[in-house]
């Protein structure tokens, strides 16, 4: 079968190009035979097949925006779950901090086995490292050994001595005596100065790596060859090791290093210069602080999630993507339970939240707010209720020690947020098998009006095909008439 002609008018009007099975035997535009303009009328057949896969297609786009919205949901109730999680830890009330009166004279760190109190101090003397200088040579290139050389530099510290070994084919300069001293593992740094001096300037100086007088620098210096034109280094002290010098209660205390971890029980001391200091450890209201704004942070976070997915929009007149959601419902009512009830395991105002700072904002939002201060001084009454709280929210038992039980905000927040089970992959899955069913429906319905539209296309080419041959027909037939003999009658 010929492939139909069509009028380059119609071919280049700008209409969408056919692009259907069969396609080869028509081409867009108007046939020239019959005057259809296939083109036209292939987009209107194939627009009314399709109007199916239209309407599924707009039915994924409210789907994929319930997905997304769990998505949101999801994030902010794991991060409330983190935070909850976070506040039923024993060691964050386990965690102390450190106070200096003068920084300048010392600071100090508390870990977690801290003895809350003030401790006074005095320091006297800080530990310092041991610095030995040898005599000035000319220049760093100046040779410290020659060819011939026998022996090593014996660096002792701390009663280790290394052996820092000569070239002895060619000799060591400054530089590369100081090269190989930092190279070793001689417990010294080694760095050549210069004095200034007019004769004679640069010296090889040796910095003990550690303080304290168990740290003394000893220098013995390699036999020079006889007859060597090499200079042979000697080394002085220029700063003697010293340990550092205080006193807590009336006790002398000395230490080889600045760092002090055996004064104030379960403190570090870091000297800085004398002086006296008074040492302030208290529980690390800091860090508690900081996790209860998280925690309510993150809550009002999850109820501003929640409540931007079920708002109704006036603009659009239309309600959020999980609006009317019961799981959503059971999500909100049962924090505002937990805030606004007895902790598990607690009476009276030892159990309720506002007890310790926590309150709901006056606009009704059911957000909450941190009165910092009323927290503070309950953590200074009485931080054992504190934690006592805390650990009886988020896990269930005032005793539960960080291990979530059933009744606590973690336990129920898990039972949405489990990635294996949770209320939220149970929605989730469920939207995801609407639009694989949606997308196979769509898939079906794609190959069915393909394959229709491949049996017009063939009718179509066959219909011209058909009227061409007609007129080719007809053309032929007139001209035959034409051409046959005229008969004339006689008068």
């Amino acid at each position: 079968m010929s492939v139909p002609s069509l009028s380059s008018s119609a071919a280049s009007s700008g209409s969408t190009p056919i692009s259907y099975p069969n396609q080869g035997l028509i081409v867009a535009g108007t046939g020239l035979s019959s005057g259809i303009d296939y083109t036209t009328l292939l987009n209107a057949i194939d627009k009314s097949l399709s109007e199916p896969i239209t309407l599924m297609k707009d039915q994924e786009s409210p789907l994929n925006t319930e997905l997304s919205a769990w998505g949101t949901i999801s994030s902010a109730a794991s991060n409330l779950n983190s935070a909850a999680a976070a506040l039923g830890q024993t060691s964050l009330f386990n965690t102390y901090s450190a106070a200096s009166s003068d920084p300048s004279v010392a600071t100090a760190t508390a870990s977690s086995s801290a003895i809350p109190g003030t401790y006074s101090l005095s320091v006297s003397a800080l530990a310092t490292q041991d610095v030995m200088a040898s005599q000035g040579v000319s220049a760093t290139s100046t040779a410290v050994s020659s060819s011939g050389a026998t022996g090593t530099y014996d660096i002792t510290v701390n009663g280790k001595t290394t052996d820092v070994a000569l070239n002895s084919s060619t000799g060591y300069t400054l530089a590369d005596l100081s090269q190989a001293i930092n190279n070793s593992d001689a417990g010294v740094s080694a760095s050549i100065i210069n004095n200034g001096s007019s004769t004679d300037p640069y010296q090889l100086v040796l910095t003990s790596n550690n303080t304290g007088t168990n740290n003394d620098i000893s220098v013995t210096a390699p036999t020079l060859a006889t007859g060597s034109t090499a200079t042979a280094l000697s080394f002085t002290t220029t700063q003697a090791a010293q340990n550092a010098a205080l006193t807590y209660g009336g006790i002398s205390i000395t230490s080889q290093s600045n760092t002090v971890n055996d004064v104030i029980p379960g403190v570090t001391l870091n000297l800085a210069s004398t002086g006296s200091a008074t040492i302030t450890v208290g529980l690390d209201t800091n860090a508690i602080d900081s996790a209860v704004n998280n925690f309510v942070s993150s809550y009002n976070e999850l109820l501003s999630d929640v409540s931007s997915q079920q708002t109704y929009n006036t603009s659009t007149k239309s309600t959020g993507p999980l609006g009317g959601n019961p799981a959503l419902a059971t999500l909100v009512n049962s924090l505002y339970s937990f805030m606004g009830s007895e902790a598990p395991g607690m009476t009276g105002s030892s159990g309720l939240a506002s007890t310790y700072g926590i309150i709901e904002n006056a606009d009704g939002s059911g957000q909450l707010q941190l009165n910092t201060t009323t927290l503070n001084s309950m953590l200074t009454s009485d931080p054992q209720q504190v934690q006592q709280f805390f650990s009886a929210l988020v896990n269930g038992s005032p005793t539960a020690d960080g291990v979530s039980e059933k009744g606590g905000m973690t336990n129920f927040l898990n039972s949405y947020t489990n990635p294996a089970n949770g209320v939220i992959y149970f929605e989730q899955q469920q939207i995801n098998l609407q639009l694989k069913n949606m997308n196979n429906q769509i898939a079906s319905q794609t190959a069915m009006v393909q394959q229709q539209m491949g049996m017009y296309v063939k009718q179509f080419a066959a219909l011209e095909q058909y009227v061409g041959e007609m007129k080719t027909t007809s053309a032929a037939l007139a001209s035959q008439i034409g051409q046959m003999p005229s008969t004339t009658t006689g008068g």
